[in-house]
């Protein structure tokens, strides 16, 4: 085993603790972490760390890859936003709320089309970084209304997509909603 694979490995019998590596979670994770008593030296440039005193393995991922990760069974624990567990659409189970990371998912249009009833855009171009999400959300609307909603994957910037023409409406993932004022 080459050393950079040793080093990103984890010893037999840790618990493999996904958090995010970056993001809104991860700062929030590291204070959690700190505050439990869970302390850990993380190498730079590698994706694994080994607590001190404890049988525990953290493993920093993109936060939209934890929930796929603890469904396989690659890791045995996880941080990770409820929707991206919904949109990962693998089986887990959800242990706790932690009181943080209050996001909500929305749909948003462009103001100058004064939309007030979501159902108008069943049908139309939609942007988001949130595809399986979105699909449920449009499918009975599809249903109701005889039509089909186009649902386009972006990974950023959705907030953008109608600005540029890309969309007739965006679904994205809000904290405030200040990105999403157009």
């Amino acid at each position: 085993m080459s050393d950079f694979a040793r080093a990103n490995s984890s010893p037999a019998g840790n618990c493999r603790f996904a958090i995010p590596k970056k993001g809104r979670l991860h700062e929030k994770v590291l204070e959690m972490l700190k505050g439990a008593g869970i302390n850990f030296r993380r190498e730079p440039r590698l994706d694994v760390a080994l607590a001190v005193d404890l049988p525990i393995t953290l493993v920093f991922l993109p936060a939209s890859d934890i929930a796929k990760y603890v469904g396989e069974g690659n890791v045995d624990i996880g941080i990770t936003g409820m929707d991206v567990v919904q949109e990962s659409e693998v089986e887990v189970d959800h242990i706790m709320d932690l009181g943080f990371g209050k996001c909500r998912l929305c749909v948003q249009a462009p103001v100058s089309e004064n939309i007030t009833d979501v159902e108008v855009l069943a049908g139309k171009r939609i942007v988001t970084s949130f595809p399986a999400l979105s699909n449920k959300f449009f499918q009975p609307l599809d249903e109701k209304l005889g039509v089909e909603t186009k649902i386009n994957f972006v990974s950023g910037s959705v907030e953008a997509a109608c600005g540029l023409g890309l969309a007739d409406a965006v679904v994205d993932l809000v904290e405030t909603g200040t990105t999403m004022k157009v």
